[in-house]
């Protein structure tokens, strides 16, 4: 192990960037690691959150042109080892900008590539891949294929974006006059999901090492609230690991992948997935399931890693404070 580590970690504002970085505090290297944080705005948490935060920068959003070149020249000039996305909107900017990050800095992005990262981010993709490989997976279809689904599933129906969206514009749809009402974007933009009738959502991680091996799989019952899950447990449920197992092994993600998912009349049934780190990895890392030192420990130093010791238990979230100085703030 380097007694070095310089760890840039991306989107300071987010939840999911902060539950990394606090998952990064609680693993081997928090005594050791330098905290590189980025934001596209002036105020974000995670700039705020540790002294192992040695230099805050202010880049552009994602979908700019100057994005990644401004990332590039962050990770030469404070020599990043490792990179951590910590918004949904950098995953594909940093996913595809990663060999590239490489080459010109010998940073590793904690991403998989592309093409995985495009099957989880797009529903839709998700449910023609799940049904190619026999995964079971809700019918699913676009807007404008409605009536197909109604003949088959009946009402209600879930509406949703078809990209993801931290749980925002997701109904329950009873009729087809609610059905239009509550359209939110155009056609081709939104899916329409067989109704899974259970109150039961879990969020299971699995994480593939190097190899594409699975090194641990952890599910969690959640509440959700603000687009994050606010309350939950650990537990040991068999049926959900494996279906999260079974996904893992099927696309073979570079790290975590995140299925949600419904127990109906005791068999799991995933409704989407995540091919990224999630905002509760501080939650598992509490538990004994760090993935964010796992990344480190298999994708920056190729050690091997065990993920199957974690302990069950319960979570909640609530408000907390950052203090600083007008001087901490990057400009």
């Amino acid at each position: 192990m380097s007694n070095e580590l310089t760890i840039m970690i991306t989107g300071a504002g987010s939840t999911m960037g902060q539950s990394v970085m606090k998952a990064l505090l609680m693993s081997c290297y928090r005594n050791t690691v330098r905290l590189i944080i980025t934001n596209s705005e002036p105020l974000g948490a995670s700039f705020f959150m540790s002294d192992r935060v040695k230099n805050r920068y202010l880049v552009p959003i994602a979908k700019s042109e100057n994005y990644i070149p401004q990332i590039i020249e962050i990770c030469r000039k404070e020599r990043v080892q490792g990179i951590f996305s910590g918004t949904e909107h950098e995953i594909y900017a940093l996913s595809r900008a990663a060999n590239k990050i490489k080459e010109k800095t010998g940073a590793v992005v904690f991403l998989s590539r592309p093409e995985v990262i495009d099957i989880g981010t797009d529903k839709y993709k998700t449910y023609l891949y799940f049904k190619e490989h026999n995964i079971p997976f809700p019918e699913t279809v676009l807007f404008d294929n409605y009536k197909k689904l109604i003949a088959s599933k009946g009402y209600p129906v879930f509406m949703k974006p078809r990209i993801a969206s931290s749980s925002r514009n997701i109904y329950k749809i009873n009729s087809e006059k609610e059905l239009f009402e509550k359209q939110f974007d155009h056609s081709d933009r939104i899916i329409l999901q067989e109704y899974l009738d259970s109150e039961l959502e879990y969020t299971v991680e699995s994480f593939c090492d190097k190899n594409g091996t699975v090194a641990g799989t952890i599910p969690m019952i959640r509440e959700l609230g603000y687009g994050m899950s606010i309350t939950g447990e650990i537990v040991d449920n068999p049926e959900a690991a494996a279906v999260s197992e079974l996904i893992a092994e099927t696309l073979k993600p570079e790290g975590a992948i995140n299925v949600q998912l419904r127990m109906v009349n005791g068999k799991a049934i995933p409704f989407e997935i995540n091919t990224r780190f999630s905002s509760t990895e501080c939650v598992r890392a509490h538990y004994g399931y760090n993935a964010v030192e796992a990344a480190i420990k298999n994708y920056l130093f190729d050690e091997p890693i065990d993920l199957s010791h974690w302990k069950t238990g319960m979570f909640m979230r609530y408000w907390h404070e950052c203090y600083f100085d007008a001087g901490d703030i990057p400009e």
